[in-house]
């Protein structure tokens, strides 16, 4: 380290030697040099002691350092290193059972279950007075867990051409217009059966199908999907069935708890929601009521998965 003044002011060669005034300057960088070096004498001092750790002498402290350090064999070494990658896979572990718990033992959720149908009639034709038309019977249907008559119609409802190059498919249904009277209409072509509705018939329409080609509907094909119920709402006799995905299982024997929410029209508890099979990967529920639009919540549990 550098000394505040490495080199001492040289004295002038045309001066008396005797003049005070030529040492002032001398005796200053002189004594500055003697402060700096007894300053970082004092701070060695102070940093040996301190690396002494309490001991009488330096040695004493380094000689405690090197034991404890060729103390340490391989062995112990390796013995420490085993023990912390055991710790983190327990902790590992420990997270992957709460995970588990959380996504796979223990599942929940919210499902709707519809309940809509027919108690008769309903039954559609062909129209052979106007174009592409359907004809309805009269009869009766259930939704909204309650009974209501639906009038029989001619031409109710129209059928959409298909000019494309394939055949489509495409649904007749009932719904319930601003008056509250249940009416049948056909969904246009790439479209849903609306929510709310009760679907009746599937229809196929051939590629090419027109009002010039086929005006009386000739080549579309009606098949019945109508879901009856004679006995509503006393009895179902193909009651409302609806299949939940769940995480898979190790398997099948897990519990199942259902809370029904709300209801739509008639009574509906718990016990009139009934698990009709179980698998590893989901299970079916059926609805024993008369009720629609039933929000139900679920719980599974299997701890020993």
């Amino acid at each position: 380290m550098a000394l505040p003044h490495p080199k001492i002011t040289p004295l002038p060669n045309n001066e008396p030697d005797a003049v005070p005034s030529l040492w002032n300057t001398r005796y200053d960088e002189i004594d500055a040099n003697f402060a700096d070096l007894d300053g970082r004498l004092v701070a060695r001092e102070n940093e040996l002691n301190a690396a002494r750790g309490g001991k009488a002498n330096l040695g004493i402290r380094l000689n405690e350092l090197e034991s404890s350090v060729s103390g340490q064999s391989e062995e112990a070494d390796n013995n420490k290193i085993a023990v912390l990658l055991f710790a983190l896979q327990q902790a590992a572990l420990a997270n992957s059972g709460v995970n588990t718990l959380k996504t796979v033992a223990q599942q929940e959720g919210e499902i709707v279950i519809t309940n809509r149908g027919l108690i008769r009639g309903c039954a559609a034709s062909k129209s052979t007075t106007a174009t592409r038309n359907l004809n309805f019977t009269d009869g009766a249907c259930f939704a909204q867990g309650r009974a209501f008559a639906v009038s029989g119609t001619d031409n109710a409802a129209s059928v959409p051409s298909n000019p494309s190059g394939s055949s489509v498919t495409v649904r007749a249904y009932l719904f319930q217009d601003a008056n509250g009277s249940w009416r049948p209409a056909v969904t246009p072509v790439g479209t849903d059966v609306p929510d709310g509705a009760i679907t009746l018939y599937q229809l196929t329409i051939p590629a090419g199908n027109t009002d010039a080609t086929d005006p009386n509907l000739s080549g579309v094909t009606l098949t019945s999907v109508r879901r009856f119920e004679p006995q509503f709402p006393l009895l179902l006799d193909s009651p409302p069935t609806q299949t939940v995905a769940i995480n898979t299982l190790g398997a099948s024997d897990y519990q199942l708890a259902f809370d029904v929410v709300s209801a739509q029209g008639a009574p509906c508890g718990a016990d009139a929601v009934v698990a009709h099979s179980r698998a590893t990967n989901g299970f079916s529920i059926e609805l024993h009521s008369a009720a629609d639009n039933v929000r139900l919540r679920w719980k599974l549990s299997r701890l020993s998965n």
